[in-house]
């Protein structure tokens, strides 16, 4: 019988030691959430686990269309690009060009790894 408890002790001690190793292998990283928006490319940080990329194109009668506005929501952070003015958290940042990217990290705002400033 006490041969038995022994064991018993030494397998809980053995699987208390196991699981508390696995948590210590786990790591939260930030990672950010990337996507492209016509000819900009948005990277968002913090990363969110659900993003959600949405546009409205028109259509004129001639069949020609274009886009009328671009919109990235990652987390609460919300960025919208329209007729290239950069919006983001309900805050103009001034305008883009094509080939720009846009890094939004928290509050901060970075176009081309130039830091900017809300204009209103």
């Amino acid at each position: 019988m006490k041969l038995l408890t022994g064991r018993i002790v030494l397998l809980a001690s053995a699987c208390a030691l196991s699981l508390i190793s696995t948590f210590g292998c786990i790591s939260i990283t930030e990672t950010n959430r990337e996507t492209d928006l016509g000819t900009n490319h948005i990277s968002v940080v913090p990363s969110c686990q659900n993003s959600i990329t949405n546009s409205h194109r028109q259509y004129e009668k001639d069949g020609s269309s274009r886009i009328l506005f671009y919109e990235f929501e990652c987390g609460s952070t919300t960025v919208y690009i329209q007729d290239h003015a950069l919006n983001v958290d309900g805050k103009s940042y001034g305008t883009l060009n094509d080939g720009d990217t846009v890094a939004v990290n928290r509050s901060e705002v970075r176009v081309n790894s130039t830091p900017r400033l809300p204009l209103r």
